[in-house]
């Protein structure tokens, strides 16, 4: 004889698994992707063995006139119900789709599931859920990011003086494509190439003197790319938000090559 018991906290005729109109109202309403945010950050830009960012870039995105590395790494506070804060990290590489400068992300290191997944799924990021610290007290600023126990990025350093602020607008590059469930296909779908406009508005920035260092980690093998000059080290702090548009398919066998690293670990 096979018996069980469940409890439910809601009326018996409520299926939390199928939203009512007025929920789905409300979700999109909430949307953590769509919703305008204050940050303060960390960034960096360098540059590293000549040749090395070629290889990175997927087509139909082409190699920057002055190739660079750059690293955001930043603590977001989203006015959302009783307020989210979350660390969030960008590790990029500047880039062209034909005349137009952006930035291509390698990979984005994020605090928490929601986080990462719903940037994965609505723009394609490549996140990965990671611990994120972006700090300054007085004139000291760290900032790090940490996934299975190693700090494979971390960044100590102080202020210098003051840079005038601005507002912008960053054209960053992603590729919205999943493993297909066939065996003998790469993915079900072509890849989409999105270009995300992240415009930002800046209360604070600061130029840094500091020491940028990257360590070996086989899923984040960040060290690939070393560290050969220094171009820029700076604390921002302001607002930011969002929107997408798809540019184009992507042939999938090109993109075979780049692909395995979103799902690494």
């Amino acid at each position: 004889m096979i018996s069980g018991k469940s409890k439910r906290i809601k009326d018996m005729a409520t299926l939390r698994y199928v939203k009512t109109p007025a929920e789905l109202q409300e979700a999109a309403e909430n949307n953590l992707e769509f919703f305008d945010a204050t940050m303060q950050a960390v960034k960096v830009f360098y540059k590293t063995t000549p040749g090395l960012i070629e290889q990175l870039i997927p087509a139909p995105l082409t190699v920057a006139d002055d190739p660079m590395v750059r690293i955001v790494m930043s603590r977001v506070f989203v006015d959302l119900h009783d307020g989210l804060e979350f660390g969030a990290a960008t590790f990029g590489v500047n880039c062209k789709y034909k005349d137009m400068e952006g930035i291509y992300e390698i990979t984005m290191p994020m605090e928490g599931e929601g986080v990462v997944v719903g940037g994965r799924e609505t723009y394609g990021e490549p996140k990965k859920i990671a611990n994120v610290e972006a700090s300054k007290d007085g004139d000291s600023c760290h900032a790090s990011v940490e996934r299975h126990g190693i700090k494979y990025i971390e960044f100590n350093g102080s202020v210098k003086d003051e840079a005038e602020t601005s507002s912008f607008t960053d054209q960053v590059f992603c590729f919205k494509v999943f493993p297909s469930c066939e065996q003998n296909k790469v993915c079900d779908q072509n890849p989409l190439l999105v270009k995300i406009d992240m415009h930002r508005k800046q209360t604070v920035n600061l130029n840094l003197d500091g020491e940028l260092t990257l360590r070996e980690s086989p899923v984040d093998p960040v060290v690939d790319l070393p560290v050969e000059e220094m171009v820029s080290m700076t604390w921002e702090e302001g607002s930011s938000s969002s929107n997408a548009s798809v540019m184009q398919e992507v042939d999938p066998m090109g993109y075979i090559p780049f692909m395995h690293s979103r799902y690494d670990g």
